[in-house]
Protein backbone atom coordinates (compact mmCIF):
# COMPACT_ATOMS: atom_id res chain seq x y z
CA UNK A 1 0.00 0.00 0.00
CA UNK A 2 0.93 3.38 -1.03
CA UNK A 3 1.90 5.48 1.94
CA UNK A 4 1.19 9.49 1.24
CA UNK A 5 4.22 11.98 2.04
CA UNK A 6 2.58 13.08 5.39
CA UNK A 7 1.60 9.46 6.43
CA UNK A 8 5.34 8.44 6.08
CA UNK A 9 6.93 11.88 7.85
CA UNK A 10 4.84 11.73 10.76
CA UNK A 11 6.17 7.91 11.23
CA UNK A 12 9.17 8.54 10.29
CA UNK A 13 9.28 11.44 13.15
CA UNK A 14 7.16 9.21 16.30
CA UNK A 15 10.28 6.57 15.61
CA UNK A 16 13.41 8.66 16.04
CA UNK A 17 11.90 10.73 18.92
CA UNK A 18 12.73 8.74 21.07
CA UNK A 19 16.51 7.82 20.48
CA UNK A 20 17.88 11.58 21.89
CA UNK A 21 19.91 12.50 24.68
CA UNK A 22 18.00 15.16 26.55
CA UNK A 23 21.80 16.24 27.50
CA UNK A 24 21.33 17.89 24.01
CA UNK A 25 18.04 18.12 22.73
CA UNK A 26 15.36 19.57 25.00
CA UNK A 27 12.71 17.50 26.29
CA UNK A 28 9.80 20.31 25.11
CA UNK A 29 11.75 20.16 21.53
CA UNK A 30 11.13 16.46 21.05
CA UNK A 31 7.43 16.40 22.17
CA UNK A 32 7.62 18.56 19.44
CA UNK A 33 8.61 16.84 16.86
CA UNK A 34 5.81 14.27 17.37
CA UNK A 35 3.83 16.81 15.03
CA UNK A 36 5.46 17.87 11.99
CA UNK A 37 4.43 19.86 8.93
CA UNK A 38 4.92 17.75 6.47
CA UNK A 39 4.39 18.50 2.54
CA UNK A 40 1.62 16.91 0.72
CA UNK A 41 2.66 13.25 -1.21
CA UNK A 42 1.95 15.48 -4.70
CA UNK A 43 2.83 18.96 -2.81
CA UNK A 44 5.95 21.43 -2.96
CA UNK A 45 9.00 19.89 -1.31
CA UNK A 46 10.23 23.38 -0.09
CA UNK A 47 7.63 25.93 1.42
CA UNK A 48 6.24 28.10 -1.20
CA UNK A 49 5.12 31.46 -0.84
CA UNK A 50 1.93 33.38 -2.07
CA UNK A 51 2.03 34.68 -5.54
CA UNK A 52 3.67 38.84 -5.30
CA UNK A 53 2.07 41.52 -5.17
CA UNK A 54 1.64 42.97 -8.76
CA UNK A 55 3.17 46.29 -7.24
CA UNK A 56 6.45 45.42 -4.93
CA UNK A 57 8.19 48.19 -2.16
CA UNK A 58 12.08 47.84 -3.59
CA UNK A 59 14.80 49.15 -1.13
CA UNK A 60 18.41 49.07 -2.36
CA UNK A 61 20.59 47.64 0.38
CA UNK A 62 24.15 48.70 -0.66
CA UNK A 63 23.33 52.42 0.55
CA UNK A 64 22.79 51.44 3.90
CA UNK A 65 25.86 49.86 4.61
CA UNK A 66 28.78 50.89 6.04
CA UNK A 67 31.14 49.13 3.66
CA UNK A 68 30.27 48.46 0.42
CA UNK A 69 28.67 45.21 -1.28
CA UNK A 70 32.17 44.58 -2.91
CA UNK A 71 33.49 42.90 0.28
CA UNK A 72 29.40 41.51 1.13
CA UNK A 73 30.72 39.65 4.23
CA UNK A 74 32.02 42.00 5.93
CA UNK A 75 29.22 44.47 6.09
CA UNK A 76 27.79 45.64 9.48
CA UNK A 77 24.52 43.69 10.17
CA UNK A 78 22.71 46.70 11.69
CA UNK A 79 20.16 47.03 9.22
CA UNK A 80 20.02 44.43 6.88
CA UNK A 81 19.45 42.13 10.63
CA UNK A 82 15.96 44.05 10.70
CA UNK A 83 15.01 44.52 7.17
CA UNK A 84 15.25 40.91 5.74
CA UNK A 85 12.99 39.87 9.22
CA UNK A 86 10.69 41.98 8.50
CA UNK A 87 10.57 41.72 4.64
CA UNK A 88 9.82 38.21 5.94
CA UNK A 89 6.86 38.80 8.59
CA UNK A 90 5.11 41.20 5.65
CA UNK A 91 5.95 38.30 3.28
CA UNK A 92 4.18 35.62 4.91
CA UNK A 93 0.43 37.12 3.85
CA UNK A 94 2.01 37.97 0.14
CA UNK A 95 5.33 38.96 -1.05
CA UNK A 96 4.99 43.19 -1.19
CA UNK A 97 8.92 43.73 0.21
CA UNK A 98 12.00 43.03 -2.54
CA UNK A 99 15.34 44.01 -1.13
CA UNK A 100 18.23 44.66 -3.42
CA UNK A 101 21.57 43.83 -2.42
CA UNK A 102 23.28 43.61 -5.84
CA UNK A 103 22.99 43.69 -9.40
CA UNK A 104 21.61 40.36 -9.64
CA UNK A 105 18.86 41.51 -7.71
CA UNK A 106 18.19 44.52 -9.97
CA UNK A 107 18.46 41.94 -12.97
CA UNK A 108 15.87 39.45 -11.40
CA UNK A 109 13.18 42.20 -10.23
CA UNK A 110 13.43 43.45 -13.87
CA UNK A 111 12.65 39.36 -15.06
CA UNK A 112 9.94 39.66 -12.70
CA UNK A 113 8.47 42.26 -14.63
CA UNK A 114 9.09 41.08 -17.74
CA UNK A 115 7.15 37.94 -17.28
CA UNK A 116 4.48 40.03 -15.66
CA UNK A 117 4.33 38.37 -11.61
CA UNK A 118 5.06 42.11 -11.37
CA UNK A 119 3.79 45.04 -12.48
CA UNK A 120 5.02 48.27 -10.84
CA UNK A 121 8.37 48.32 -8.60
CA UNK A 122 7.92 51.47 -6.24
CA UNK A 123 11.55 52.61 -4.94
CA UNK A 124 11.43 52.87 -0.84
CA UNK A 125 13.78 54.03 1.49
CA UNK A 126 13.81 52.59 5.52
CA UNK A 127 11.57 55.13 6.26
CA UNK A 128 9.08 55.05 4.51
CA UNK A 129 9.17 50.64 4.81
CA UNK A 130 9.13 50.92 8.43
CA UNK A 131 6.50 53.61 8.94
CA UNK A 132 4.13 51.36 6.90
CA UNK A 133 4.88 48.05 7.91
CA UNK A 134 6.49 48.43 11.52
CA UNK A 135 3.10 48.62 12.93
CA UNK A 136 2.92 44.75 12.43
CA UNK A 137 5.65 43.94 14.49
CA UNK A 138 4.96 42.96 18.40
CA UNK A 139 7.87 44.05 19.73
CA UNK A 140 11.71 44.19 19.38
CA UNK A 141 14.09 41.30 19.96
CA UNK A 142 18.08 42.76 20.88
CA UNK A 143 20.76 41.29 19.73
CA UNK A 144 24.38 40.33 21.60
CA UNK A 145 26.92 41.81 19.63
CA UNK A 146 29.49 39.23 21.43
CA UNK A 147 27.44 36.20 21.07
CA UNK A 148 26.86 35.61 17.32
CA UNK A 149 24.34 32.63 18.15
CA UNK A 150 22.04 35.56 19.20
CA UNK A 151 21.29 36.53 16.11
CA UNK A 152 20.09 33.21 14.51
CA UNK A 153 17.88 32.64 17.79
CA UNK A 154 16.72 36.47 17.45
CA UNK A 155 15.77 35.23 13.73
CA UNK A 156 14.02 32.21 15.03
CA UNK A 157 12.05 34.75 17.37
CA UNK A 158 11.09 36.79 14.85
CA UNK A 159 9.32 33.91 13.39
CA UNK A 160 7.45 32.60 16.41
CA UNK A 161 7.01 35.95 17.97
CA UNK A 162 6.75 38.40 15.05
CA UNK A 163 9.51 40.18 17.28
CA UNK A 164 11.79 42.67 15.09
CA UNK A 165 15.76 41.71 15.57
CA UNK A 166 17.86 44.96 16.46
CA UNK A 167 21.20 45.20 17.35
CA UNK A 168 22.10 47.57 20.70
CA UNK A 169 23.20 50.12 17.83
CA UNK A 170 20.24 50.82 16.19
CA UNK A 171 17.95 50.42 19.36
CA UNK A 172 17.48 53.98 20.01
CA UNK A 173 16.21 54.41 16.26
CA UNK A 174 12.50 52.29 17.03
CA UNK A 175 10.05 53.44 18.99
CA UNK A 176 8.86 49.64 19.81
CA UNK A 177 9.02 48.20 23.07
CA UNK A 178 11.70 45.96 23.93
CA UNK A 179 10.03 42.43 24.23
CA UNK A 180 13.05 40.13 24.94
CA UNK A 181 16.93 41.34 25.29
CA UNK A 182 19.38 38.74 24.79
CA UNK A 183 22.53 40.31 26.00
CA UNK A 184 24.53 38.51 28.58
CA UNK A 185 22.35 35.75 28.85
CA UNK A 186 24.51 33.15 27.86
CA UNK A 187 28.34 32.60 27.25
CA UNK A 188 28.18 30.10 24.67
CA UNK A 189 26.60 30.01 21.36
CA UNK A 190 25.09 26.42 22.58
CA UNK A 191 23.62 27.46 25.35
CA UNK A 192 21.50 30.02 22.97
CA UNK A 193 20.57 27.32 21.21
CA UNK A 194 19.26 25.10 23.54
CA UNK A 195 17.62 27.53 25.38
CA UNK A 196 15.85 28.51 22.19
CA UNK A 197 14.46 24.89 20.81
CA UNK A 198 13.62 24.17 25.08
CA UNK A 199 11.01 27.07 25.24
CA UNK A 200 10.03 27.30 21.70
CA UNK A 201 11.34 24.37 19.04
CA UNK A 202 7.12 23.48 19.59
CA UNK A 203 6.22 26.76 17.60
CA UNK A 204 8.83 25.70 14.76
CA UNK A 205 7.57 24.87 10.99
CA UNK A 206 9.38 21.61 9.86
CA UNK A 207 9.32 21.34 6.62
CA UNK A 208 13.02 22.72 6.35
CA UNK A 209 15.84 23.25 8.36
CA UNK A 210 19.46 25.24 7.50
CA UNK A 211 23.13 25.74 8.55
CA UNK A 212 22.99 29.85 8.69
CA UNK A 213 26.04 31.41 9.48
CA UNK A 214 25.23 34.30 11.78
CA UNK A 215 27.06 36.65 9.35
CA UNK A 216 24.75 36.41 6.52
CA UNK A 217 21.07 38.08 5.93
CA UNK A 218 19.88 37.46 2.74
CA UNK A 219 18.21 34.47 3.58
CA UNK A 220 16.39 35.46 6.71
CA UNK A 221 13.21 36.25 5.26
CA UNK A 222 12.46 32.79 4.06
CA UNK A 223 13.44 31.58 7.16
CA UNK A 224 10.90 33.85 9.16
CA UNK A 225 8.48 33.35 6.63
CA UNK A 226 8.17 29.91 7.42
CA UNK A 227 9.70 29.32 10.77
CA UNK A 228 12.77 26.92 9.39
CA UNK A 229 14.54 25.36 12.66
CA UNK A 230 18.37 27.74 12.37
CA UNK A 231 21.96 25.89 13.99
CA UNK A 232 25.31 26.85 13.23
CA UNK A 233 28.13 24.39 13.86
CA UNK A 234 31.55 25.71 14.27
CA UNK A 235 34.66 24.04 13.56
CA UNK A 236 37.46 23.30 15.68
CA UNK A 237 39.64 25.54 15.29
CA UNK A 238 36.99 28.32 15.96
CA UNK A 239 37.27 27.28 19.26
CA UNK A 240 40.67 29.38 19.35
CA UNK A 241 39.22 32.42 18.04
CA UNK A 242 36.17 32.38 19.22
CA UNK A 243 35.72 32.38 23.06
CA UNK A 244 31.33 31.25 22.43
CA UNK A 245 32.24 28.35 20.13
CA UNK A 246 31.92 25.00 21.59
CA UNK A 247 32.17 22.74 18.15
CA UNK A 248 31.83 19.19 19.93
CA UNK A 249 28.52 20.30 21.49
CA UNK A 250 27.31 22.06 18.43
CA UNK A 251 27.57 18.82 16.41
CA UNK A 252 26.07 16.82 18.69
CA UNK A 253 23.04 19.18 19.11
CA UNK A 254 22.52 19.52 15.57
CA UNK A 255 22.97 15.41 15.33
CA UNK A 256 20.04 15.63 17.63
CA UNK A 257 18.03 18.07 16.02
CA UNK A 258 18.51 16.82 12.39
CA UNK A 259 17.31 13.25 13.69
CA UNK A 260 14.11 14.74 15.21
CA UNK A 261 13.24 16.10 12.35
CA UNK A 262 11.56 14.88 9.39
CA UNK A 263 13.16 13.14 6.88
CA UNK A 264 13.80 14.32 3.00
CA UNK A 265 13.47 17.52 4.06
CA UNK A 266 15.82 20.29 2.46
CA UNK A 267 18.83 21.94 4.59
CA UNK A 268 19.69 25.03 3.52
CA UNK A 269 22.47 27.32 3.98
CA UNK A 270 25.74 26.69 4.09
CA UNK A 271 28.72 24.78 6.56
CA UNK A 272 31.33 27.02 6.11
CA UNK A 273 32.58 30.69 5.29
CA UNK A 274 31.51 32.17 7.88
CA UNK A 275 31.52 35.47 8.49
CA UNK A 276 30.52 36.30 12.08
CA UNK A 277 34.22 35.14 13.61
CA UNK A 278 33.69 31.83 12.78
CA UNK A 279 34.44 29.51 9.72
CA UNK A 280 32.19 26.65 10.53
CA UNK A 281 32.48 22.80 10.50
CA UNK A 282 32.94 22.91 6.31
CA UNK A 283 31.19 21.73 3.35
CA UNK A 284 32.28 17.96 3.77
CA UNK A 285 31.69 17.02 7.03
CA UNK A 286 28.38 19.41 7.19
CA UNK A 287 27.08 17.72 4.18
CA UNK A 288 27.84 14.87 5.33
CA UNK A 289 26.20 15.34 8.26
CA UNK A 290 23.03 15.82 7.31
CA UNK A 291 23.03 13.49 5.19
CA UNK A 292 23.38 10.78 7.69
CA UNK A 293 20.28 11.98 8.96
CA UNK A 294 18.22 12.02 5.30
CA UNK A 295 18.07 15.88 4.95
CA UNK A 296 19.80 16.70 1.60
CA UNK A 297 21.86 20.35 1.18
CA UNK A 298 20.42 23.06 -0.83
CA UNK A 299 23.49 25.62 -0.65
CA UNK A 300 21.68 28.95 -0.60
CA UNK A 301 24.33 30.55 1.53
CA UNK A 302 28.04 32.57 0.89
CA UNK A 303 29.69 29.29 -0.13
CA UNK A 304 32.98 31.19 -1.06
CA UNK A 305 31.90 31.64 -4.80
CA UNK A 306 28.18 32.39 -5.14
CA UNK A 307 26.17 35.35 -3.16
CA UNK A 308 23.40 33.98 -0.94
CA UNK A 309 20.28 33.88 -2.21
CA UNK A 310 18.08 36.70 -1.05
CA UNK A 311 14.27 37.69 -1.84
CA UNK A 312 13.49 33.73 -1.37
CA UNK A 313 10.13 34.98 0.16
CA UNK A 314 9.30 36.51 -3.33
CA UNK A 315 10.74 34.24 -5.77
CA UNK A 316 9.01 31.25 -4.37
CA UNK A 317 5.79 32.70 -4.68
CA UNK A 318 6.44 32.55 -8.69
CA UNK A 319 5.96 29.78 -10.87
CA UNK A 320 6.96 28.52 -14.57
CA UNK A 321 6.62 25.03 -16.80
CA UNK A 322 9.83 23.70 -17.98
CA UNK A 323 10.73 22.42 -21.66
CA UNK A 324 14.43 21.38 -22.90
CA UNK A 325 15.11 21.83 -26.36
CA UNK A 326 16.15 19.05 -28.29
CA UNK A 327 19.19 18.74 -30.91
CA UNK A 328 20.26 16.50 -33.43
CA UNK A 329 22.96 13.85 -33.23
CA UNK A 330 26.08 14.57 -35.00
CA UNK A 331 27.11 11.16 -37.58
CA UNK A 332 29.12 8.81 -35.44
CA UNK A 333 32.62 8.27 -36.49
CA UNK A 334 35.72 7.04 -35.18
CA UNK A 335 36.73 10.32 -32.91
CA UNK A 336 36.73 11.14 -29.18
CA UNK A 337 33.74 12.56 -28.53
CA UNK A 338 33.53 14.47 -25.38
CA UNK A 339 31.85 16.82 -22.92
CA UNK A 340 31.04 19.56 -20.20
CA UNK A 341 29.23 19.41 -16.89
CA UNK A 342 29.14 22.46 -15.17
CA UNK A 343 29.12 22.19 -11.53
CA UNK A 344 28.18 23.76 -8.08
CA UNK A 345 24.18 24.14 -9.85
CA UNK A 346 22.80 22.14 -7.37
CA UNK A 347 22.78 25.62 -4.86
CA UNK A 348 20.43 27.99 -5.77
CA UNK A 349 23.30 30.50 -4.93
CA UNK A 350 24.79 30.16 -8.12
CA UNK A 351 21.67 30.22 -10.50
CA UNK A 352 21.12 33.37 -9.12
CA UNK A 353 24.47 34.83 -9.65
CA UNK A 354 27.36 32.96 -11.08
CA UNK A 355 25.56 31.34 -13.59
CA UNK A 356 23.48 34.84 -14.24
CA UNK A 357 27.17 35.87 -14.89
CA UNK A 358 28.33 33.36 -17.12
CA UNK A 359 25.34 33.78 -19.33
CA UNK A 360 25.99 37.05 -19.52
CA UNK A 361 29.24 36.73 -21.40
CA UNK A 362 29.88 37.13 -24.92
CA UNK A 363 30.88 33.71 -25.37
CA UNK A 364 27.89 31.82 -23.31
CA UNK A 365 25.94 29.58 -26.16
CA UNK A 366 29.65 29.13 -27.98
CA UNK A 367 30.03 25.89 -27.33
CA UNK A 368 28.07 23.07 -25.92
CA UNK A 369 27.92 22.31 -21.80
CA UNK A 370 25.55 20.40 -19.72
CA UNK A 371 24.17 22.92 -16.17
CA UNK A 372 23.93 20.91 -13.33
CA UNK A 373 20.24 22.04 -11.90
CA UNK A 374 19.42 21.00 -8.76
CA UNK A 375 15.20 20.44 -8.80
CA UNK A 376 14.47 22.15 -6.21
CA UNK A 377 15.37 25.36 -7.47
CA UNK A 378 12.04 24.39 -9.08
CA UNK A 379 9.95 25.76 -5.85
CA UNK A 380 12.28 28.17 -4.44
CA UNK A 381 13.47 30.24 -7.70
CA UNK A 382 11.10 29.25 -10.29
CA UNK A 383 11.31 32.47 -12.10
CA UNK A 384 14.82 32.56 -12.21
CA UNK A 385 15.46 29.00 -13.80
CA UNK A 386 12.29 30.51 -16.19
CA UNK A 387 14.98 32.88 -17.18
CA UNK A 388 17.36 30.48 -18.16
CA UNK A 389 15.21 27.89 -19.83
CA UNK A 390 14.10 30.56 -22.18
CA UNK A 391 17.17 31.67 -23.11
CA UNK A 392 19.26 28.15 -23.86
CA UNK A 393 20.99 28.38 -26.93
CA UNK A 394 21.82 24.83 -29.17
CA UNK A 395 24.75 24.36 -26.85
CA UNK A 396 22.81 24.17 -23.55
CA UNK A 397 21.25 21.57 -21.47
CA UNK A 398 19.78 21.05 -18.17
CA UNK A 399 21.16 18.03 -16.17
CA UNK A 400 20.17 16.73 -12.64
CA UNK A 401 22.85 18.04 -10.10
CA UNK A 402 24.12 15.90 -7.23
CA UNK A 403 21.74 13.55 -6.86
CA UNK A 404 18.44 13.31 -7.14
CA UNK A 405 16.09 15.94 -5.37
CA UNK A 406 19.54 17.52 -3.44
CA UNK A 407 23.06 17.54 -3.06
CA UNK A 408 24.01 14.17 -0.86
CA UNK A 409 26.79 12.04 0.08
CA UNK A 410 25.25 9.35 -1.15
CA UNK A 411 27.07 6.60 0.33
CA UNK A 412 26.14 8.07 3.99
CA UNK A 413 22.57 8.70 3.29
CA UNK A 414 19.97 7.96 6.20
CA UNK A 415 22.65 5.99 7.47
CA UNK A 416 22.51 7.34 11.21
CA UNK A 417 18.31 7.18 11.44
CA UNK A 418 17.07 3.69 13.07
CA UNK A 419 17.68 0.46 10.42
CA UNK A 420 13.62 0.16 10.24
CA UNK A 421 13.68 3.57 8.52
CA UNK A 422 16.15 3.73 5.85
CA UNK A 423 14.35 1.55 3.40
CA UNK A 424 11.16 3.80 3.91
CA UNK A 425 13.44 6.80 3.51
CA UNK A 426 15.62 5.90 0.52
CA UNK A 427 12.32 4.96 -1.32
CA UNK A 428 11.19 8.49 -0.47
CA UNK A 429 13.55 10.21 -1.81
CA UNK A 430 13.62 8.49 -5.21
CA UNK A 431 9.59 8.89 -5.09
CA UNK A 432 10.74 13.29 -4.48
CA UNK A 433 13.44 12.79 -7.54
CA UNK A 434 11.12 10.73 -9.51
CA UNK A 435 8.94 13.61 -9.71
CA UNK A 436 11.39 16.84 -10.33
CA UNK A 437 12.91 14.94 -12.38
CA UNK A 438 9.68 15.15 -14.68
CA UNK A 439 9.06 18.41 -13.85
CA UNK A 440 12.21 20.44 -15.18
CA UNK A 441 12.09 18.03 -18.49
CA UNK A 442 15.45 16.36 -17.20
CA UNK A 443 17.39 13.14 -18.72
CA UNK A 444 20.20 13.75 -17.19
CA UNK A 445 22.03 13.17 -13.92
CA UNK A 446 25.34 14.59 -12.17
CA UNK A 447 26.52 12.51 -8.75
CA UNK A 448 28.77 13.50 -6.29
CA UNK A 449 31.19 10.87 -5.41
CA UNK A 450 31.76 7.02 -6.01
CA UNK A 451 29.17 5.25 -4.08
CA UNK A 452 28.36 1.68 -3.38
CA UNK A 453 26.75 -0.31 -6.88
CA UNK A 454 23.78 -0.80 -5.31
CA UNK A 455 22.99 3.06 -4.47
CA UNK A 456 24.06 3.98 -8.07
CA UNK A 457 21.31 1.47 -9.71
CA UNK A 458 18.79 3.42 -7.71
CA UNK A 459 18.87 5.91 -9.84
CA UNK A 460 18.38 4.58 -12.82
CA UNK A 461 14.81 4.48 -11.54
CA UNK A 462 14.42 8.37 -12.87
CA UNK A 463 12.15 8.31 -15.60
CA UNK A 464 13.71 8.83 -18.60
CA UNK A 465 16.96 8.88 -17.29
CA UNK A 466 19.81 8.65 -20.62
CA UNK A 467 22.70 9.13 -18.68
CA UNK A 468 24.99 9.51 -15.43
CA UNK A 469 27.68 11.96 -15.28
CA UNK A 470 30.09 10.87 -11.90
CA UNK A 471 31.84 12.54 -9.74
CA UNK A 472 32.35 16.10 -9.11
CA UNK A 473 35.50 15.72 -10.32
CA UNK A 474 37.89 13.20 -11.01
CA UNK A 475 38.00 10.03 -8.57
CA UNK A 476 40.88 8.36 -7.07
CA UNK A 477 39.75 5.19 -8.95
CA UNK A 478 39.20 6.81 -11.95
CA UNK A 479 41.14 4.35 -15.49
CA UNK A 480 40.93 4.44 -18.65
CA UNK A 481 39.05 1.06 -18.23
CA UNK A 482 36.35 2.63 -15.85
CA UNK A 483 36.12 5.86 -17.31
CA UNK A 484 32.84 4.67 -19.03
CA UNK A 485 30.31 1.78 -18.21
CA UNK A 486 26.76 1.05 -17.89
CA UNK A 487 24.38 0.22 -15.16
CA UNK A 488 20.99 -0.86 -16.05
CA UNK A 489 21.50 -0.51 -19.53
CA UNK A 490 21.95 3.83 -18.79
CA UNK A 491 25.61 4.76 -20.20
CA UNK A 492 27.66 6.13 -16.90
CA UNK A 493 30.68 8.44 -17.58
CA UNK A 494 33.01 9.39 -14.98
CA UNK A 495 35.23 12.81 -14.99
CA UNK A 496 38.21 13.07 -16.10
CA UNK A 497 39.13 16.25 -14.86
CA UNK A 498 40.90 17.69 -11.71
CA UNK A 499 39.68 20.51 -12.02
CA UNK A 500 41.70 23.96 -12.07
CA UNK A 501 43.03 27.14 -10.74
CA UNK A 502 40.68 30.31 -10.64
CA UNK A 503 40.47 32.46 -13.62
CA UNK A 504 41.32 35.68 -12.26
CA UNK A 505 44.84 36.10 -13.63
CA UNK A 506 46.66 35.30 -16.69
CA UNK A 507 48.27 32.48 -14.77
CA UNK A 508 45.22 30.79 -13.71
CA UNK A 509 43.88 30.75 -17.00
CA UNK A 510 46.36 29.23 -18.57
CA UNK A 511 46.79 26.84 -15.59
CA UNK A 512 43.25 25.50 -16.29
CA UNK A 513 43.09 25.33 -19.67
CA UNK A 514 46.52 23.20 -19.78
CA UNK A 515 45.91 21.04 -16.87
CA UNK A 516 41.90 20.44 -18.34
CA UNK A 517 43.68 19.42 -21.97
CA UNK A 518 46.62 17.36 -20.42
CA UNK A 519 43.37 15.63 -18.74
CA UNK A 520 41.20 14.95 -21.55
CA UNK A 521 44.48 13.58 -23.65
CA UNK A 522 45.58 11.46 -20.30
CA UNK A 523 42.42 9.81 -20.28
CA UNK A 524 41.89 9.32 -24.27
CA UNK A 525 41.36 5.63 -24.82
CA UNK A 526 42.97 4.08 -28.25
CA UNK A 527 40.00 2.79 -29.43
CA UNK A 528 37.60 4.45 -31.46
CA UNK A 529 35.23 5.99 -31.05
CA UNK A 530 35.91 7.28 -27.56
CA UNK A 531 33.57 9.29 -24.93
CA UNK A 532 34.50 11.30 -22.18
CA UNK A 533 33.25 13.99 -19.74
CA UNK A 534 35.38 16.80 -18.24
CA UNK A 535 33.51 18.03 -15.47
CA UNK A 536 34.30 21.76 -14.98
CA UNK A 537 34.54 22.87 -11.00
CA UNK A 538 34.54 26.02 -9.89
CA UNK A 539 37.81 27.82 -11.64
CA UNK A 540 35.40 27.39 -14.52
CA UNK A 541 34.23 31.13 -14.26
CA UNK A 542 35.27 32.43 -17.91
CA UNK A 543 32.86 30.76 -20.84
CA UNK A 544 36.18 32.05 -23.06
CA UNK A 545 38.17 29.46 -21.35
CA UNK A 546 35.64 26.49 -22.61
CA UNK A 547 36.60 27.67 -26.25
CA UNK A 548 40.49 27.87 -25.87
CA UNK A 549 40.46 24.52 -24.63
CA UNK A 550 38.12 23.11 -27.71
CA UNK A 551 40.88 24.37 -30.34
CA UNK A 552 43.78 23.28 -28.77
CA UNK A 553 42.25 19.70 -28.06
CA UNK A 554 42.30 19.48 -32.05
CA UNK A 555 39.85 17.89 -34.60
CA UNK A 556 39.91 14.49 -33.34
CA UNK A 557 38.17 15.76 -30.69
CA UNK A 558 34.18 16.06 -30.80
CA UNK A 559 32.63 18.47 -28.09
CA UNK A 560 29.20 17.63 -28.01
CA UNK A 561 26.31 17.59 -25.16
CA UNK A 562 25.72 15.78 -22.33
CA UNK A 563 22.61 13.57 -23.93
CA UNK A 564 24.46 13.55 -27.31
CA UNK A 565 27.31 12.08 -25.41
CA UNK A 566 25.28 9.49 -23.98
CA UNK A 567 23.04 8.61 -27.28
CA UNK A 568 26.54 8.26 -29.65
CA UNK A 569 28.23 5.97 -26.85
CA UNK A 570 24.70 3.53 -26.86
CA UNK A 571 25.25 3.83 -30.49
CA UNK A 572 28.58 2.96 -31.23
CA UNK A 573 27.73 -0.18 -28.33
CA UNK A 574 24.85 -1.43 -31.37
Amino acid sequence: MTRSRREFLEQATRLGAGLLSADFMPRAFLASAHSPEPATSDGPVCPKSAPPETALLALRIPELDTLSYDEPYQNLPDERLPLTCLQGLVNRERPRIFLVFDRYDDLWLDWLRQRGDVKEVRWVGTEQLYEKFLPLVKGLVVTDPSLPASVNVATMLAAVEGWLPVTPRLLPMYNVKVAMDLRGRWKKDIEAYQWFYSTYGSQLGYRACACLDPGVFELRDYFVEFKVPLIWVSAPEDAERSRTASPAEEEQFARNLFLNLPPNIPCLGWWDHGQAGEVGIGEGPGVTLASQYAKFELCSGWDGWGHPVSNLSVHSGTSASFRQKTLPLPLLSNKVYWTYTRTDGDGPNFWRHIYRNLWGQPDHGKVPVGWQLGPTAYDLIPDVIDYFYKHTTPNDVFVNALTGIGYIHEDHFGEKLPESQQAAVWDEYMELSKRYFKLLDLSLLATYEEMRPRILERFTELPGIKGIFANYARSAVTTLENENSEIKGVPVFRAVSRGGAALDTRAGFHHAVVSTIEDIRKFTPSKRPAFLEVSLTNWAVSMHALGEIQREVGEDYILVRPDQLAALYLEARK
